[in-house]
């Protein structure tokens, strides 16, 4: 994966969570087409960056519980 593609992946994966449509860990893996590994190392680099993301079981979806966004 080139640098280009890894930072799309990230913004890929922070607009999910901003609309809080990311699913279950495995479904939102599914859904970017990564590896449910790769998922959290991708949600572990957000977190290094700022990022609170924290789970929500009743809208089955990732969110950030401050105001963290990739995108400047």
């Amino acid at each position: 994966m080139t640098f280009l593609e890894h930072l799309e992946l990230l913004r890929r994966i922070d607009g999910l969570i901003h609309l809080k449509a990311t699913g279950r860990y495995d479904a939102f893996a599914g859904r970017i087409g990564i590896s449910v590994a790769s998922l959290f190392r991708r949600l572990d680099e957000l977190k290094t960056l700022g990022a609170e993301i924290e789970y929500c079981h009743r809208r089955q979806s990732y969110y950030y519980s401050n105001t963290f966004s990739f995108r400047h």
